[in-house]
């Protein structure tokens, strides 16, 4: 595996005196050409095998070379004395003249010279050594010290196993290193010189900038840098790489979009083979199927971004996109390991990989464009005919003109005579004309929106007992956006519509029972009341309630939740939904096959919701009041909206009621 190894210190002011010293230990000592020592491979002296534990114990982080790699694999003369001098050199700015550590190197054979000296500069002469190291001690800033070092194999392959070769890249790369530091390169002063040794040729550099510019290396800046010299050194081997990893991205893209073509398409036409990734699909095309402007995932709310982090997820364990994915980490892994110490022991999750943020986008169109449309939610809205026609002519007539005015023109007069009428008659106490009284505030028709106004005529009719009043209360209770949202008020009132034989409150009360809303889940009382709505002889009911029923009390036959495990039961049920038109119910009945799964399926994803319900705060929700812009503010809004990719007249934070018009 190649690698290039860099080790980076620094120096304050303080320690110029050494920094001197080190200047003239790189450019003179002997052991810059390769080396073979005699008797080398013999085992490490007694001596050698001191130092080195010592040595370990003063700088832990020399365990990480390369030269303790080959000791601790061959513990030999030649390894031991490798570790020694290059754990030395790196601290050796640490020492003074006098410590048994510059003394043991000072004694030490092994020395190759060009010239005088061996350092060099950005210059193309070689450097004055006195100057040199004299500009580094009455340096008044700090000074950074840095060990560029390859294996011997990779240095003789590559033909860095020249001084003229680092020489050349490091000039090359002089004001790239000096970006790194945060300062111009002509402010940047940086010399080196070139040890072959007989394992692992490498380069010391000593780097300074002036003063006033005060450089700075980050950790960041480290890794930037090793990545920008590796890159260089390795580049023959590493374009070839490129190569073949940009192809294994291409083809994991396209093997990714395939299977998740498939999964949709059988969503629509087969049964399910892998429920949990159509159930998220499920969820993530509801909250994108209407949403506007543009559709990428840097804009969407964190809910919306962990559903596609989780579809990416689920289509990653499929065996051949997994196999695809381990490809192209095995090719990435060894770029990486060019420049970094350490690598992940696990491949990383694939939505977490930067290289493939356009799978993102790719989940998000094509769920938006393929996914069936998801099960509603389904509020319906009670019809309610007056028992005496005959004493109740005006208020209903008054009651169908306002229904027709919703749709066609009519003159503004019939339409105000109709709402006196209507509203005249709930102030006389007419039950029948209070309870649409109070759908005209609550729905804002021809009326302002008063939420206030509903509850006041839907509790004056609910003291005549009449039970859709008593429903739309509940309706109002669990209007989130509502000020009187709350919805243990809400099943109290559809439980008490419910006793008095309301069909739309049977289910939306056996909901609440189902998913624990104003109640405690109880999956029997919800089949109960599925039941009964599905029976209901009503002939509204029958028609928008009854197919709904149905298919929810044949998913609980499917599951054995609240009622014994009857799959006879639940496929009649769905039949007879599928019938009445319901889409949903037929869906299912074409997985047939997978019901099996649907109960582990609904356990997993139960605690996963209960785990997302406990850390839902406990704030009201209340619907945001109207406000003003004026026409400046509304104008920037507007600009930043646009932006942010939204189309022309789709402003989310000022809608047409909130722009003052």
């Amino acid at each position: 595996m190649v690698k290039l190894v860099t080790k980076w210190r620094y120096l304050k002011p303080d320690a110029a005196r050494h920094a001197q010293a080190y200047i003239r230990y790189i450019a003179t000592r002997e052991g810059v050409e390769k080396y073979v020592e005699e008797n080398g491979a013999r085992p490490a002296a007694q001596a050698q095998r001191v130092l080195v534990e010592k040595l370990l114990r003063d700088f832990p982080d020399a365990r990480r070379s390369f030269e303790y790699e080959d000791y601790a694999r061959r513990p030999t003369v030649r390894n031991a004395s490798e570790f020694i001098t290059r754990t030395l050199e790196e601290h050796l700015e640490l020492f003074d003249a006098r410590s048994n550590y510059v003394s043991y190197i000072a004694q030490r054979p092994r020395v190759q010279r060009s010239g005088a000296h061996g350092l060099f500069t950005q210059e193309e002469d070689a450097p004055d050594l006195n100057a040199a190291a004299r500009a580094v001690s009455e340096h008044d800033g700090n000074i950074w010290t840095c060990i560029l070092s390859l294996r011997r194999e990779d240095a003789a392959r590559l033909s860095y196993d020249k001084a003229d070769a680092w020489r050349a890249l490091l000039r090359a790369n002089a004001a790239e290193i000096a970006a790194r530091f945060n300062v111009p390169v002509g402010s940047f002063h940086w010399c080196g010189a070139f040890h072959n040794e007989a394992h692992h040729p490498h380069v010391h550099l000593v780097c300074y900038a002036d003063r006033v510019q005060k450089p700075a290396l980050t950790k960041e800046g480290v890794v930037q840098l090793r990545s920008l010299l590796a890159r260089q050194i390795f580049r023959d081997e590493l374009d070839a790489i490129y190569i073949r990893q940009s192809q294994s991205r291409d083809e994991l893209r396209d093997l990714f979009s395939a299977r998740l073509k498939e999964a949709v398409a059988g969503m629509r036409d087969a049964p399910a083979e892998m429920p949990v990734l159509e159930s998220l699909l499920e969820r993530l095309s509801e909250e994108v199927r209407d949403r506007k402007g543009r559709l990428q995932y840097g804009y969407l709310p964190w809910p919306v971004k962990s559903i596609v982090d989780s579809i990416i997820s689920e289509l990653e364990k499929q065996p051949q996109v997994k196999a695809a994915y381990s490809a192209w980490w095995e090719l990435r892994k060894t770029v990486l390991s060019t420049y970094r110490d350490s690598l992940p022991e696990q491949d990383p999750p694939l939505h977490t990989q930067k290289e493939f943020r356009h799978l993102k986008n790719i989940v998000l169109r094509i769920a938006k464009e393929g996914c069936p449309a998801p099960e509603p939610e389904q509020e319906f809205d009670a019809v309610q005919d007056p028992q005496d026609r005959g004493a109740q002519h005006a208020v209903y007539g008054a009651k169908r003109l306002l229904d027709a005015a919703r749709e066609e023109e009519y003159p503004d007069e019939d339409v105000q005579a109709a709402l006196r009428t209507l509203l005249g008659a709930a102030e006389r106490g007419d039950a029948y004309a209070q309870y649409q009284a109070g759908k005209l505030y609550r729905e804002g028709y021809f009326l302002p929106r008063d939420d206030a106004g509903a509850k006041m005529f839907f509790e004056r009719a609910t003291k005549h007992e009449n039970h859709f009043a008593e429903y739309a209360l509940g309706k109002l209770h669990a209007d989130e956006t509502s000020p009187f949202f709350d919805e243990t008020k809400a099943a109290d009132w559809f439980e008490r519509a419910a006793e008095h034989g309301n069909g739309f409150a049977k289910y939306r009360l056996a909901k609440y029972f189902l998913n624990g809303k104003g109640r405690a889940v109880d999956a029997g009382s919800a089949a109960r009341l599925f039941a009964e709505a599905a029976q209901a002889s009503d002939v509204y009911v029958r028609r928008f309630v009854t197919p709904w029923a149905k298919y929810q009390l044949g998913k609980l036959y499917i599951r054995g939740n609240g009622v014994p495990r009857d799959w006879a039961k639940a496929e009649e049920l769905l039949r007879s939904a599928a019938q009445d038109g319901n889409e949903f119910a037929q869906r299912l009945l074409q997985r047939r096959a997978q019901w099996h799964r649907l109960g582990p399926m609904d356990a997993a994803l139960g605690v996963i919701g209960s785990l997302c319900r406990m850390f839902e705060t406990s704030v009201p929700r209340i619907r945001p009041r109207c406000m003003y812009l004026d026409r400046k503010r509304r104008r920037e809004l507007e600009q930043k909206q646009r932006a942010l990719g939204h189309a022309e007249n789709d402003f989310e934070l000022c809608p047409s009621r909130f722009r003052g018009q």
